[in-house]
């Protein structure tokens, strides 16, 4: 039974995922079927636990904990995503970029202390701007993104996406499953405190917006298709810059 919910749980999301566009054909504007749903979330994410939870932890980690422990944590934990993002470029055709993920993982994983030191991003050729997941992957071969869909406490996805998640965490099954499914807690909730730290100097976006929910949603669209072309998305055509596309997540 677990073994078929794996499966048709991947497979429910590509069925969403096809019949759900994210544009309108015929207005150009973005749908949002679930949008009653998402602002509840939103109020939830945004007013309670971010404020409360999410941002106080955040700012501790950004001024308490010292650098070269977060850098380590945080360069341990993008180390366990070479091998997937490895995979997702093959799939997509890149051989030289699937290598330069392969050749990140084993330098930093044998002179780096298990990935603490990113010895890899000291030379030009192998650094990177950010991981490749399954999602990014289906984006690059034009399927769209989907509907939008803001969880609780996980933030903002779409049935690309949640596939892209499945998928990937599939790839990775055997590894957790063999150290020890809670570590892969300990590795997205390291991601997700640092992403939220870097995030801190970006409030002014939200706040300073007319409908954070409706800015937030589209920065996420944009940020979805900035990763899915490498980046070919322009500032001036997205409204954000890059690294505020990056800060979103």
């Amino acid at each position: 039974m677990k073994k078929l919910t794996r499966y048709m749980l991947p497979a429910c999301c590509v069925l969403l995922m096809l019949g759900c566009q994210s544009i309108d054909p015929q207005t150009g504007e973005r749908q949002d079927p679930l949008q009653g749903f998402n602002r509840t979330m939103w109020d939830f994410n945004y007013k309670v636990l971010d404020p409360y939870i999410l941002k106080p932890v955040a700012t501790g980690w950004k001024e308490y904990v010292p650098s070269p422990v977060s850098t380590g944590l945080v360069n341990v934990a993008n180390n366990l995503d070479e091998p997937v993002s490895f995979i997702n470029r093959l799939f997509e055709g890149e051989v030289k970029k699937a290598f330069v993920h392969l050749n990140r993982f084993i330098i930093n994983s044998t002179f780096g202390l298990g990935g603490l030191i990113d010895w890899a991003s000291y030379s030009d050729p192998l650094k990177i701007e950010n991981d490749r997941t399954f999602g990014d992957s289906l984006g690059s071969y034009g399927v769209n993104a989907g509907a939008y869909v803001m969880l609780p406490a996980y933030g903002a996805t779409t049935p690309r996406q949640a596939t892209g998640s499945a998928v990937d965490m599939g790839y990775t099954y055997p590894f957790w499953h063999w150290v020890g499914g809670p570590w892969s807690l300990v590795k997205y909730g390291i991601q997700g405190i640092d992403k939220r730290a870097k995030a801190i100097g970006q409030e002014a976006l939200l706040e300073q917006a007319q409908d954070p929910y409706v800015a937030y949603r589209e920065g996420y669209y944009q940020n979805l298709e900035y990763r899915a072309t490498d980046g070919k998305v322009k500032p001036s055509e997205s409204g954000l810059s890059q690294e505020e596309l990056n800060s979103i997540d």
